[in-house]
């Protein structure tokens, strides 16, 4: 039988061929901002701040951002710490930073559109004097200079405010991890081959490789405006940075997300040179209350600064005679096995309608299942005893016969 796997999407890889300059003044970001208190939009339980930014336009700028600790005896050498990354039309979130800090963590979400955190809608909250820029579609200020663009503005904010959470008294600098939702997934998928002083990183939805998908962003990207090109897939896009990332992944989404399909997901794990993890649940909803309600990003930050083993090590599916096998290559207690698969090669990512079927048996540490002839792309869930789920790789298959043996 002749089998033909390819592991998603022919996206040029000349991008990362060798290690990218950063663009990013590293040695003043490193350094703790000055900072104040901050009066408007106060929450009980929680600090609120203004950190200084870098310029913009010439003039300086400032942060507005959220801070608390967690209630928990401080542990040995400082609490450990994460920023958090909002995605478009957030803000800085007070709820968000509580769910860390029940996790242990201290934790710190700013604005990064300049905007003083409430309710109102996005285009409605109010600004600060020193605000700095506001996103603009897709990458479309590209017509600014490079530093005044605001990926660029957001990525130095962000670094900054994990700059300011290290020197914190009682937090330990040297368990500091990120996560980001949406637009805060590209950021941190960025961040985490530029700031290489986070532990972890956590980008839900987004990711890099996204220029050839059919979700929103890849849409943005299919572009015949070479100077818009070239400035996002040098400077900008994930993809430039992610293969340059130190510290281990894990890469949330959900199968159907309208902005980033699973084959940008799953290109963007396979960039990462060190350990890389995925989550990817059926139907996930796009938002940022479903996004920070993922589990998985809570133990995989346990994993991560704890040492406490959660999730699955997998290798890539493969086909073999019929059947798509995964091997797990580490220790781990294993609850149940779902193989997840759809048989819709025609639909966009975001239209893919996917079956599950259990996995019923496994022969140690090897698991394999039988899918019907016309499937088109599958992955595995490995769940643990404990209820935390790890996904395999998602294959594209092109095969006949599958499903025979």
């Amino acid at each position: 039988m002749k089998c033909l796997l390819f592991y998603l999407l022919c996206i040029p890889t000349f991008l990362f061929a060798q290690k990218k300059e950063i663009s990013w003044d590293l040695e003043k970001l490193f350094k703790a901002p000055k900072w104040e208190k901050a009066d408007e939009a106060q929450v009980e339980g929680m600090q609120s701040i203004y950190y200084e930014g870098i310029s913009y336009k010439g003039k300086p700028t400032k942060v507005y951002a959220y801070y608390s600790y967690p209630k928990t005896p401080k542990p040995e050498g400082g609490y450990p710490a994460v920023v958090l990354v909002h995605g478009g039309g957030g803000t800085g979130y007070p709820t968000w930073v509580k769910k860390w800090n029940e996790e242990g963590f201290v934790a710190i979400s700013m604005d990064l559109e300049g905007h003083i955190p409430s309710n109102k809608k996005h285009d409605e909250r109010d600004t600060f004097k020193g605000s700095g820029p506001q996103r603009n579609g897709v990458f479309h200020d590209y017509d600014l200079p490079l530093q005044d663009q605001w990926y660029y503005q957001a990525i130095a904010q962000v670094i900054l405010g994990h700059s300011l959470l290290r020197s914190f008294e009682d937090v330990n600098p040297n368990k500091t991890g990120i996560t980001g939702i949406s637009w805060g997934g590209m950021l941190t998928s960025s961040i985490s081959g530029i700031d290489d002083r986070f532990q972890f990183a956590i980008p839900i939805y987004g990711c890099g490789f996204l220029k050839g998908t059919d979700g929103h962003m890849g849409k943005a990207l299919a572009s015949d405006n070479v100077a818009y090109l070239e400035n996002a897939m040098t400077y900008l896009e994930a993809s430039v940075y992610l293969p340059q990332a130190q510290m281990p992944l894990l890469f949330v989404n959900g199968t159907n997300d309208a902005h980033f399909p699973l084959p940008a997901t799953v290109q963007s794990k396979k960039a990462v040179k060190g350990d890389a993890f995925l989550y990817l649940e059926n139907g996930l909803n796009h938002s940022h209350y479903f996004g920070w309600n993922v589990k998985e990003s809570y133990a995989f930050a346990d994993q991560i600064i704890n040492g406490v083993p959660h999730f699955a090590k997998l290798t890539t599916p493969k086909v073999k005679k019929g059947k798509v096998i995964v091997s797990i290559l580490n220790n781990i207690n294993i609850k149940e096995i779902q193989v997840l698969y759809t048989t819709d090669s025609k639909s966009e990512w975001v239209e893919k309608e996917w079956k599950t079927e259990k996995v019923e048996k496994w022969k140690g540490k090897k698991i394999h299942s039988i899918l019907p002839e016309n499937t088109h792309a599958a992955y595995f869930q490995v769940m643990t005893e404990e209820g935390v789920t790890t996904s395999s790789e998602m294959i594209v298959i092109q095969n006949e016969n599958i499903g025979q043996l």
